[in-house]
């Protein structure tokens, strides 16, 4: 009799860790399920790369292991080529490519994926350029609108900040060649969609104060800065649109890309990621003064334009401050199912 009662409590007890096991794991995602993935955003100044762990079974991002970055001038180039890339940026970009490809590989990267953006979409050699690049890194790469771009970097924001879509927020994206600024509304996004960019105004800025043949705005000095601001005010004043205009007096404005987390936080600020109008217009009286060799850096002929661009747009749509972050186009590809 005593031999059947622990006969009985055995078994009971062998079903309930078999129950408990099987429960265990499936409340743990399937070790297939997670990948480790490299996104690559091939900007129009620099090419980005995200390592990241993902749930490939519910298309989440589990863990971001390491970001990096390149400087390739594809919008540079455009503009002493005939709206071409030339052979030396070309080559450039297949060597930062696979190095940073490299990169992820030693981390553990089994799949890679990237996107290319605005400098692509205008250069005449673009579609050719992009096949040497897949040829040589074996990466493909797709060239996206500049409306899926205003998304890629919406969803990246999201990935790196979390908030809730009935949040006020608005993401102004700043690059080398395009600029967007996104929010979402009554279950849609909604765009300013432009072109003057950190390169793009440069070269404005040169080719209506300056000689020609300049090739750098610096010393941009007190009289040419305050005409670049207005240039920029004047512009975002006639080319935003009213839905936007209306939005950002009241919304929560997160700054993303090179121009805002690299260029504008680090000129005006000493720490922290805020910046304010007062503060920019203190960093481009300061850094007005300086030359090329002084300001340093790989983009030191955009770095003061920067100021002046970005000042004059929050000038002209009253943007009291900017909270920049650390995101890219490569955060928003980890969710884009069809590109992996």
């Amino acid at each position: 009799m005593l031999e059947r009662k622990l006969l009985s409590t055995r078994n009971n007890l062998a079903i309930l860790l078999v129950l408990f096991l099987s429960t265990s794991c499936s409340l743990l995602p399937k070790k297939e399920c997670i990948v480790t993935r490299a996104a690559f955003d091939i900007g129009s100044g620099s090419t980005k790369m995200t390592v990241a762990k993902v749930n490939s079974c519910e298309n989440k991002l589990v863990e971001i292991l390491f970001e990096d970055q390149s400087a390739v001038p594809y919008k540079q180039s455009l503009y002493k080529n005939a709206n071409s890339f030339s052979d030396e940026v070309i080559s450039l970009g297949i060597k930062e490519l696979t190095e940073l490809k490299l990169n992820a590989i030693d981390i553990g990267a089994t799949e890679f994926s990237a996107l290319a953006t605005q400098a692509f979409r205008d250069a005449k050699n673009g579609s050719e350029t992009l096949r040497k690049l897949e040829k040589e890194t074996d990466i493909e790469i797709n060239v996206i609108t500049q409306t899926l771009e205003a998304r890629f970097g919406f969803l990246g924001t999201k990935i790196k900040h979390p908030f809730d879509e009935s949040d006020k927020i608005l993401v102004w994206d700043i690059g080398g060649g395009s600029m967007q600024m996104t929010y979402f509304k009554d279950g849609k996004y909604h765009h300013y969609l432009g072109t003057l960019a950190s390169v793009s105004f440069k070269e404005k800025v040169l080719e209506r104060f300056y000689p020609n043949d300049t090739n750098t705005p610096n010393p941009i000095g007190k009289s040419r800065s305050k005409k670049a601001t207005i240039l920029s005010r004047f512009f975002a004043h006639g080319n935003v649109p009213s839905d936007i205009k209306k939005y950002i007096e009241k919304a929560r404005v997160f700054g993303i890309g090179g121009v805002h987390y690299y260029s504008l936080r680090k000129q005006a600020l000493k720490k922290g990621h805020i910046y304010n109008q007062t503060q920019l217009r203190v960093a481009l009286k300061k850094r007005s003064k300086l030359n090329d060799r002084k300001i340093g850096g790989k983009y030191a002929k955009t770095e003061v334009t920067n100021i002046a661009l970005v000042l004059g747009f929050m000038e002209a749509l009253g943007v009291r401050k900017v909270e920049t972050l650390k995101v890219n186009m490569s955060h928003g590809l980890f969710l884009d199912e069809k590109s992996w």
